[in-house]
Formats: structure tokens, C-alpha cells, sequence
């Protein structure tokens, strides 16, 4: 038998600009290999492609899916984890880990940022 213990550490970010349900998740996989990993986590608000790859940035934002719903830890991954992606909502520019470029804002029309 298998046991593993381990000490979560911190609160979970709230990428939100409004309560209720005014937005809409879907999931996609993410390999490891190709998110942007902080400490083996890919923060809440990282700005995605389909794959998963970050891509805030002016040369990949036209490329944008959407944005990491809450962390992920990729530390004990196989390789593979289902990440919720925000598709439709709105906000806080603020709460993300980095200010969208204009590309990305662009490409996810289905988002506002307050």
C-alpha cells in the first residue's frame, strides 16, 4: 500500500471580477513539458493556449484560449493533468500573474477584464 502526505500551503487565488455564475469553464489537458511552471504549479490566471502553453505575450496572444481557472500542481504529474480554463467572464486584471497584452485581450472576446 501506497501513502503519500503532503502540506498545502497558501489560499487559493480568485481570478473572478463578480460573483455568481458569470462565467463559464472548460477543460483542457495540459502535458508538463509544455506549461509555464512555477515551483511545479501553473498559477491561476496564466493566460493559455489549447495545449496549455502560456501565451501572453505580443507575439502568441492571438493564440489565446483562455485563462487557468485556479493552480495546478504539476509536482507529483504523471505528465498529464485536466486544467479548468476560463472561457467566458469576467476578470480582475489584477489577480493575474501578469498583465495581459493586447494580442490576448484581442483573442478572448468572450472575456472582459475590469
Amino acid at each position: 500500500m501506497k501513502q503519500s502526505s503532503r502540506t498545502i500551503m497558501g489560499e487559493q487565488k480568485n481570478i473572478l471580477a463578480l460573483a455568481g455564475q458569470l462565467f463559464q469553464n472548460t477543460n483542457i489537458k495540459v502535458n508538463k513539458t509544455v506549461a509555464t511552471l512555477t515551483n511545479g504549479i501553473l498559477p491561476a490566471g496564466t493566460i493559455v493556449d489549447k495545449t496549455g502553453k502560456s501565451v501572453n505575450t505580443a507575439a502568441l496572444g492571438a493564440t489565446a484560449f483562455g485563462i487557468v481557472y485556479e493552480d495546478v500542481d504539476f509536482n507529483n504529474s504523471k505528465g498529464t493533468e485536466v486544467v479548468p480554463v476560463t472561457i467566458f467572464g469576467f476578470v480582475k486584471e489584477s489577480a493575474l500573474p501578469a498583465v495581459p497584452v493586447a494580442e490576448a485581450k484581442t483573442a478572448l472576446k468572450m472575456i472582459q477584464f475590469l
